[in-house]
């Protein structure tokens, strides 16, 4: 678990990379004067929901000016929420849990897609030729993800203790996505934390074999991705937080009639060809986010020592 001291210095790395003008985190969270929100995303389908809002001019409808600022690293977005150089921003629930658990008093507008059974974009991939084939056989073994402590791992972890496996006994290594097929396919690690389109290629090119789509095997829904701002921001922009959380909702309605609208801002926001999108199956999306998912979600940290104690919904989801 990160300490409060590596988020510090998070926070000040965010503020020299996207802070304009040196501001102090006070200053950067008044009222603002205008209907502007910077958006810090991950291109990710998580986040289809705001994608169709922005390209669509569901955001402009309801009387906001949003830029789409594509962040790299999600686990840097609660200190650029902190440093006022994003409004809102789409931390995973494990870093959004540990930074409040931390200090960070953060809120979460709205949310984004959720996996269930059947929603096979994710999947734990090891060599054709290996003898690897349930969660058990992961013992004493080496696998890439691409983040430690982020989303895939964290249930990958949770996939393996419920199948019968011990993740403590797992080697668990950093790779970037565009790295895994290579460090698969070399020997360097027996299996990857794959994810689309990386999945499709690795199975296409006989890289890789799936051994289980292992986030969709997870019981009930598991929360994908949510909307997060700071509550000192919405507490001064309470009607800016109000009119993003309706674009978000009147946008997931649209992208549910309508399928092609998510296909058409995927392309817009997520930086791979059309062809390749082609291949990514179709993501649920919840705009209201339940407290079961938090629940869920805190039972999950707390298994993995992640938190010292769980989070309370009510704290968190924002209501307008």
């Amino acid at each position: 678990m990160k300490s409060f001291h590596s988020l510090a210095l998070a926070c000040l790395a965010l503020c020299v990379t996207f802070c304009v003008a040196p501001a102090t985190p006070a200053a950067a969270q008044e009222k603002q004067q205008d209907n502007k929100i910077v958006l810090g995303f991950s291109a990710s389908t998580a986040f289809s929901n705001a994608f169709v809002a922005a390209n669509e001019g569901i955001f402009r409808k309801h009387g906001l000016e949003v830029e789409m600022k594509l962040v790299p690293n999600s686990s840097t977005t609660p200190a650029a929420l902190i440093a006022g150089s994003l409004q809102v921003a789409t931390p995973t629930a494990p870093i959004t849990l540990q930074a409040i658990e931390q200090g960070l008093d953060l809120v979460v507008l709205a949310g984004g897609s959720f996996y269930t059974k059947g929603i096979e974009d994710v999947a734990i991939m090891v060599r054709p030729d290996s003898p690897i084939k349930t969660a058990k056989d992961f013992e004493g073994k080496r696998v890439a993800t691409a983040g430690l402590n982020a989303f895939l791992h964290v249930l990958f972890r949770k996939w393996m203790a419920e199948n019968g496996g011990d993740y403590k006994k797992v080697i668990f290594t950093e790779t970037p996505f565009a790295q895994q097929l290579d460090v698969l396919r070399s020997g360097q690690v027996d299996g990857i934390l794959a994810v689309q389109p990386f999945l499709a290629r690795a199975l296409e090119t006989n890289i890789g074999r799936v051994v289980a789509y292992y986030i969709a095997a997870l019981e009930g829904e598991t929360l994908a991705g949510w909307y997060v701002a700071t509550r000192q921001w919405v507490d001064a922009n309470p009607k800016l937080a109000a009119a993003f959380a309706a674009s978000i909702q009147e946008a997931t309605e649209a992208a549910e009639k309508d399928k092609s609208i998510i296909r058409k801002a995927n392309l817009a926001y997520i930086p791979f060809p059309a062809e390749v999108q082609a291949k990514f199956p179709d993501a649920r999306y919840r705009a209201v986010v339940p407290r079961e998912a938090v629940e869920k979600w805190n039972a999950i940290a707390l298994e993995q020592a992640m938190l010292k104690k769980p989070v309370d919904p009510a704290k968190i989801l924002w209501k307008p």
